[in-house]
């Protein structure tokens, strides 16, 4: 091979790893970062269960204000899916008001489909 030859093989690589690393950047994206909202106040903590006659699902936590200033409304949304990750329903929760760096219970009772396989909790609104 010439020198001329070895010098655009090495300057095809270069721009090849270059675009390659571009292309990696471009296809993960900047990592999502969490919403204002999961800043502001966190769920500590939440379940569900069924009640006795499996009509009702019970949802219940607590959620924590991590701010020096009151919410006078804090709301939650409940995603319910079934086995296939299908969204079965969407449910708001309020929970009220929240009082600064304070925890606060929720309880919420929603009707049952029967098919619910797995839910997700977040804060979906806070009004000072």
């Amino acid at each position: 091979m010439s020198e001329k030859s070895v010098g655009e093989w090495v300057t095809i690589a270069i721009c090849a790893v270059a675009l390659g690393s571009g292309l990696v950047a471009f296809e993960l994206g900047p990592e999502p970062s969490p919403s204002t909202d999961q800043n502001l106040v966190e769920i500590v903590s939440w379940n569900w269960r069924k009640n006795v006659s499996g009509k009702v699902l019970a949802v219940f936590g607590t959620v924590r204000n991590k701010t020096p200033e009151p919410f006078g409304r804090v709301v939650l949304e409940l995603r319910i899916e079934d086995n296939n990750k299908t969204v079965l329903a969407r449910h708001s929760i309020l929970v009220g008001r929240l009082e600064a760096n304070a925890d606060k219970p929720f309880r919420e009772d929603i009707p049952r489909s029967g098919q619910e396989a797995t839910g997700y909790l977040e804060v979906k609104s806070l009004i000072r």
